[in-house]
C-alpha cells in the first residue's frame, strides 16, 4: 500500500490554485463533474457497498446521469459563449458537431471493442453484453443474438441499436450536439426564452406521447426528447453564466439559495425512504407509510422520464454545491480536489475507460445480489467495498499518468 498512498500525499502537497478559477476552466464545476463520475461508476457496478450509502439517491431524488448530461451542456455553453465572441458562431458550431461526430466514432467503436471481446471465452463481459432488471431479475441482450446476418449486425451498429448500456448515454449526446448550433444560434440572438420553451414543449409533449424518434437503444434509457431539456437548459445556463453568476451576488439570488437549501433539504429526508432492492435492510430507513414513497418517486422522480421533483431536486442541488464550494473553496479543495479535479477535466476519458474496469469487477464479485466467487472467506460487504474503491484508485491513477492520453479522447 506505500505505492499509492505516496502517491496520494504527493498530490495533496502539490500546489493547487487557490481560487476556483483557473485560466478558462471553473474548477467548481470540474469538482461537481468529478463526483458526478464517481457516482456512474459505483452505480455501473451494481453491487452494494459502503460507497451505495451516498450514491444510489441517498442526498435526494437525483442519481449521476441528470449531472452528466446538465454540467455537459453547461460546459459546452460556456465555451461556446468564448468561441462565438472571438470566431464567431460558425466556429463554434463546428467545433460542436466535429465534438458529436467524435462521440458516435467512440461508441461504434466501444461497441464493436465488447463485440470482440466477448467472442473470446472466460473474459468476463457478460454485464458488458446483458442488462439484468435487478427488481425482477429478468436479462435483456444487448447485441443481436447469435446467427444474426451480418448486414443487420452492421446496420444495428452503426445506428447504435446496440452495445452496453453502460455507455449507451453517448448516443444522446450524439443527437443533441448536432442540433445544438441551432440553439447557439437563438441564444447569439437573444432568443434564449424561446429556446427554453420549445425544449419545454418537447419534454411535456413527450411526457403525454412518449416517442422514440432514433430508434437507438439509449432512447430506452434516455429518450431523447424527454433529455434533451437538461441539456439545452444546461447550454442556456453556460452561456449566460456571467449574468446568472452576478444575480446570485444580489439579494434575490440568496432568496434563491435559501429557497434551493429547503429543497435540496427536503428531497434529502424523502430519499432516506428508498426502497431500491439492491440496499440492504439495515441502510434503509422506513420513514414513510407503506408504499407511499414508491408512489411519490413514480409519480414525481421516475429517472427515464424526467419526473418533475426530480429536475427541480437536480437544479437546487447543484446551486447549493456550487455555493457551497465557492464559500469553502480551499477546504474541498484540499481535502477532494486533488481526485475529483482530475476526474472531472477527463470526463470522456474516464467514461471509456471505466467500462473495461466495471467488466473487471464483474470477474471479481457478482454483480446483483450472488455470493462472490472470488475470495470468499471475506464479508461481501468488505469486498465490495474494496472493489469499488479500487475502481476508483485505478482510473485516478490513469488519469494521474495520463495513460493512454494520446489515443483515447478526453
Amino acid at each position: 500500500m506505500t505505492f499509492p498512498i505516496s502517491i496520494v500525499a504527493t498530490e495533496l502537497a502539490e500546489p493547487l490554485p487557490n481560487e476556483p478559477v483557473s485560466g478558462t476552466r471553473d474548477l467548481r464545476l470540474d469538482f461537481i463533474r468529478g463526483w458526478v463520475m464517481l457516482i456512474l461508476i459505483i452505480v455501473h457496478s451494481e453491487f452494494f457497498s459502503l460507497w451505495d450509502l451516498v450514491v444510489w439517491e441517498r442526498v435526494g431524488v437525483i442519481s449521476g446521469g441528470e449531472g452528466f448530461v446538465l454540467l455537459s451542456g453547461v460546459v459546452l455553453g460556456m465555451v461556446s459563449a468564448n468561441r462565438i465572441a472571438r470566431d464567431g458562431w460558425g466556429a463554434a458550431s463546428r467545433r460542436l458537431v466535429d465534438r458529436a461526430f467524435q462521440l458516435y466514432r467512440v461508441q461504434i467503436a466501444l461497441i464493436v471493442i465488447v463485440a470482440v471481446l466477448a467472442a473470446i471465452p472466460g473474459l468476463p463481459t457478460h454485464e458488458l453484453t446483458t442488462f439484468t432488471d435487478r427488481g425482477t431479475g429478468v436479462v435483456y441482450p444487448m447485441y443481436p443474438a447469435a446467427g444474426t446476418p451480418i448486414v443487420d449486425w452492421i446496420a444495428a451498429i452503426l445506428t447504435l441499436k446496440c452495445g452496453p448500456h453502460q455507455v449507451q448515454i453517448l448516443g444522446l449526446y450524439v443527437c443533441v450536439m448536432l442540433v445544438a448550433p441551432l440553439g447557439l444560434a437563438m441564444l447569439a440572438a437573444g432568443r434564449t426564452r424561446a429556446l427554453l420553451v420549445v425544449s419545454w414543449i418537447l419534454y411535456v409533449a413527450n411526457a403525454a406521447y412518449p416517442k422514440t424518434p432514433t430508434g437507438a437503444e439509449f432512447e430506452y434509457g434516455f429518450p431523447l426528447l424527454t433529455w434533451q431539456v437538461l441539456f439545452y437548459h444546461g447550454l442556456a445556463v453556460g452561456f449566460h453564466w456571467t449574468k446568472i453568476h452576478a444575480v446570485f451576488q444580489r439579494r434575490a439570488g440568496k432568496g434563491v439559495l435559501a429557497a434551493c437549501v429547503l429543497i435540496v433539504a427536503a428531497c434529502a429526508v424523502f430519499a432516506q425512504g428508498a426502497t431500491n432492492a439492491l440496499l440492504p435492510a439495515w441502510a434503509r430507513f422506513d420513514l414513510w407509510p407503506a408504499g407511499f414513497y414508491d408512489q411519490v418517486w413514480g409519480a414525481w422522480c421516475q429517472k427515464k422520464t424526467l419526473g418533475l421533483l426530480r429536475l427541480l431536486d437536480y437544479a437546487a442541488f447543484v446551486v447549493v454545491v456550487y455555493a457551497i464550494l465557492s464559500r469553502w473553496w480551499s477546504r474541498f479543495r484540499r481535502a477532494l480536489g486533488w481526485f475529483l479535479i482530475p476526474i472531472g477535466q477527463a470526463t470522456l476519458y474516464v467514461f471509456i475507460v471505466h467500462l473495461f474496469v466495471v467488466a473487471a469487477a464483474s470477474w471479481v464479485i457478482p454483480f446483483g445480489f450472488a455470493e462472490p466467487s472470488v475470495l470468499p472467506w471475506l464479508p461481501r460487504l468488505a469486498l465490495a467495498t474494496l472493489v469499488h474503491t479500487g475502481e476508483l484508485a485505478v482510473l485516478w491513477l490513469m488519469v494521474r499518468y495520463k495513460v493512454l492520453f494520446r489515443w483515447i479522447p478526453r
